[in-house]
């Protein structure tokens, strides 16, 4: 009998322990490989991201700091663009249909661009300190 019992509550405790990982590993809105980066992105502070298949535009909310530049390639996670000879990047994580958080590459004391793609690529990730600031963007258009 005390076989018995303890065997039932050892079950019970074992399929609740499952349930709570099952349901607080999930995300309801996981990152979606069927995404696109293309569209108008708004944060609730007012900046956003308008991307098309060539072109990003960053505007600021009217702070006199918003940028537009040529997409030259997506990878990793990271936008780069150039604008005006220079390279840049933006760093986006968690994109859905719905949503995404963006950030523009600084940091304290880094570089504001490169003179080259590969130089830009090399400089501006997480790693060396760039990208600690991200905006929750919902997807408008």
């Amino acid at each position: 009998m005390l076989h018995s019992k303890f065997s039932r509550y050892s079950l019970l405790l074992v399929s609740v322990f499952v349930c709570a990982l099952f349901f607080t590993g999930c995300n309801p809105n996981p990152p979606s490989e069927e995404a696109t980066l293309v569209g108008t992105w708004q944060s609730q502070a007012g900046d956003g991201y308008v991307i098309s298949e060539t072109t990003i535009t960053y505007d600021d909310g009217g702070w006199g700091f918003g940028w537009s530049g040529t997409i030259e390639e997506i990878a990793d996670s990271y936008i780069y663009y150039s604008k005006d000879g220079e390279f840049n990047a933006v760093a986006y994580k968690n994109l859905t249909d719905s949503s995404c958080s963006f950030s523009n590459a600084y940091k304290d004391g880094g570089k504001s661009s490169e003179t080259s793609l590969e130089d830009a690529k090399k400089e501006f990730t997480v790693e060396n300190g760039y990208f600690v600031y991200y905006s929750e963007c919902a997807k408008t258009e």
